[in-house]
């Protein structure tokens, strides 16, 4: 996995099978950077609440979730409710096209 910035959007590049695909680098869910997560197959996993994408349709696998909050702070547990109630949204996918030693990602 690589990150790139074109156009000042941020870019996911992945190799699945010696074939490349671009999807948006930030989480449908929490908008943390995927280049940071785990590549398993065509699924990526974000590093910060485990929601799963298909690089290559940049469907949703798996929602994100917020196990982690504890109610041992009032606040904490406000928050933690009304992060479970943000929905995780697909990735946009872009078209690649391999130009010689060139990956070239078309951006609309």
């Amino acid at each position: 996995m690589k990150h790139v910035e074109i156009n000042d959007k941020e870019i996911l590049l992945t190799n699945v099978d010696g074939r490349i695909w671009a999807v948006d680098d930030r989480c449908g869910h929490m908008s943390a950077p995927l280049s940071k997560g785990t590549l398993k197959g065509n699924s990526v996993e974000c590093p910060l609440h485990h929601a799963r994408f298909d690089v290559t349709t940049g469907r949703t696998l798996k929602e994100g979730h917020h196990s982690g909050v504890s109610g041992a702070v009032v606040s904490i547990t406000k928050l933690g409710v009304i992060l479970e109630g943000v929905k995780t949204y697909d990735l946009k996918t872009y078209a690649v096209v391999i130009d010689g030693d060139m990956i070239k990602v078309q951006i609309d």
